[in-house]
């Protein structure tokens, strides 16, 4: 099939993440020098995030090689990049991924340390660029010597005067100390530097009050963020009591409509962290936000509660789900933040309900949000949806079939929603015909994939090449060979390479057919196609020019 397209894209590139994808492919499938090689050879440009997570899988010896690897280059001053050249926002230093590659081994953390010391031009900018190196290093090889203080003088020894206040970055060591005693060792803390690990450690050794006073000094969006974990089940009254008091007095991240609800949001999740459950429904009840937003405002806050109360069964009770369900029917939340969350919330509101709440689901609130649904073409489908998910929790899972074949006639935005209530009611394994109809309708808008990378999924993929066919971008098959790669699929990788319609489909495909043979051992094939689709170190660069 490859020697279709013998001839390499235009442009093509190979880009960090396909490296140590490949990287960490061979060596799961047992050709560790050939990992090693492969990241090795991947420290001479931008590192991508995935990189932080070979140190789960190597070996000491070859974690504390590859690590000195890099103390010879620029790595140690770098952060982690995006995809895209230039991308904004860059991640965090590289460095703490080394620390997590020498961690245990005295030498390397000593080398490491003292190459993260160094001076750089670009550490002078608006952000303390070396300041968060050194904390992130310190940190990590703290949490790999707890229990062991004395560590604490030797990299005192090594930090000087000049960079004393780093060495509150050993939180895993610092935190049963105290703040006192943090600040009498290392000076001022900087809480926009080390305070969210110093306020965690605090939390794990019981200094609920350091926690609360270092918590303070955050920036407004952090420190709403810190207050959150200090929240935990079977805090002390007079504990819950002061952190309540301290989130009122939080300052919020603007004036906008999107802060308020933001800081209103958190408040009710630091009350159900609290296990104030009816004040965070009392929060739900007093929010007005009509913008549609996909993290914060009352429609993802009320699906956030109804799962919270699944998780609780106990506190289901029939009073807490109807007032959900008031919220949601109420004129403050758009019809579009509500077309995102009702399924979710009528499902789970439904199986924690009784016979009689589930009745009045039914007969009260499902034409109720029916109103607020009904000015849009293709949301009587959505409300068909809603009625069938209350049925399927009675103990019909063939309730929801109709409204499977009529949102695949065409209502993708409804289809999509509808692809993981498939999974749930058994459809692939009953109609696998209207399944396929069903993902084909909602393909273009499918996200989140992780349902087909089940092991039990093997009938449900058998629908996607169906699905692919005739689609107008061919990324889309591209897409899905990821999909058959995650799964160790190699039948629907082969029908992704054999529907690829020019060359660069064709590569893409094949990285994944390397990457999987690679992963279950048979080498020789995989590093053959990987050297056919310039996966291998080398190839882009012939292949441009």
């Amino acid at each position: 099939m490859l020697a279709r397209f013998d001839t390499p894209p235009r442009n093509w590139r190979v880009i960090p993440e396909q490296r140590i994808d490949w990287a960490c492919a061979c060596y799961r499938g047992g050709d560790h020098t050939r990992a090693i090689e492969e990241l090795t050879a991947c420290l001479e440009g931008p590192l991508p995030p995935r990189f932080a997570t070979v140190s789960d899988m190597l070996t000491r010896e070859q974690a504390v090689r590859l690590a000195y690897a890099a103390l010879d280059g620029e790595q140690p001053f770098r952060r982690f990049v995006g995809s895209l050249p230039g991308s904004p926002n860059p991640g965090p230093p590289v460095a703490g991924t080394l620390a997590r590659l020498v961690a245990g081994d005295p030498d390397a953390e000593e080398a490491l340390l003292r190459k993260v010391l160094e001076d750089r031009p670009s550490d002078d900018s608006v952000f303390d660029r070396r300041a968060v190196r050194i904390s992130d290093v310190i940190s990590v090889l703290a949490e790999a010597h707890v229990g062991e203080p004395e560590y604490l003088d030797r990299w005192s020894a090594l930090l000087g005067e000049r960079d004393r206040p780093r060495l509150a970055a050993a939180a895993a060591l610092l935190g049963p100390l105290g703040l006192a005693e943090i600040e009498r060792r290392c000076g001022t803390v900087e809480a926009n530097v080390d305070g969210e690990r110093l306020i965690a450690a605090f939390v794990a050794a019981d200094r609920f009050d350091d926690a609360l006073t270092l918590a303070a000094r955050l920036y407004p969006d952090d420190q709403q963020c810190a207050l959150l974990t200090l929240a935990v089940p079977g805090l002390a009254p007079a504990r819950a009591k002061a952190l309540v008091t301290a989130f009122r007095k939080c300052p919020r991240l603007g004036r906008s409509e999107v802060s308020r609800m933001t800081y209103q949001h958190r408040f009710a999740r630091l009350f159900l962290g609290l296990e104030r459950v009816d004040d965070a429904l009392a929060v739900l009840g007093r929010m007005r936000h009509r913008k549609r937003d996909s993290k914060y405002g009352p429609a993802p806050l009320a699906r956030e509660l109804v799962r919270w109360l699944a998780a609780r069964r106990e506190a289901a009770t029939p009073e807490r789900l109807r007032a959900i369900l008031e919220a949601l029917v109420g004129p403050w939340i758009s019809p579009e933040s509500l077309g995102d969350v009702v399924l979710d919330v009528v499902r789970l509101a439904s199986a924690l309900a009784d016979e009689q709440l589930r009745a009045e689901i039914l007969e009260v609130h499902v034409p109720r949000l029916q109103e607020r649904l009904a000015d849009r073409t293709y949301w009587p489908a959505l409300i068909d949806a809603v009625r069938g998910v209350v049925l399927v929790e009675a103990g019909d899972p063939t309730a929801l079939d109709p409204v499977f074949a009529k949102a695949a006639q065409g209502y993708s935005w409804v289809a999509v929603r509808l692809v993981d209530l498939a999974f749930r009611t058994g459809l692939p394994a009953r109609d696998l015909d209207l399944f396929g109809d069903l993902v084909t309708t909602a393909f273009p808008r499918i996200e989140d994939w992780r349902a087909f990378m089940s092991p039990s999924a093997a009938d449900a993929r058998t629908v996607l090449p169906r699905a692919v066919a005739g689609r107008e971008y061919d990324s889309e098959i591209a897409d899905v060979a990821t999909v058959a790669g995650q799964a160790d699929d190699l039948s629907l990788l082969a029908a992704m390479l054999d529907a690829a319609p020019d060359v660069w489909t064709a590569w893409r495909v094949a990285e994944q057919v390397a990457l999987t043979l690679a992963r279950r051992g048979e080498l020789r094939d995989a590093v053959d196609i990987a050297r056919r689709c310039g996966l291998l170190e080398g190839k882009p660069e012939e292949a441009d020019g």
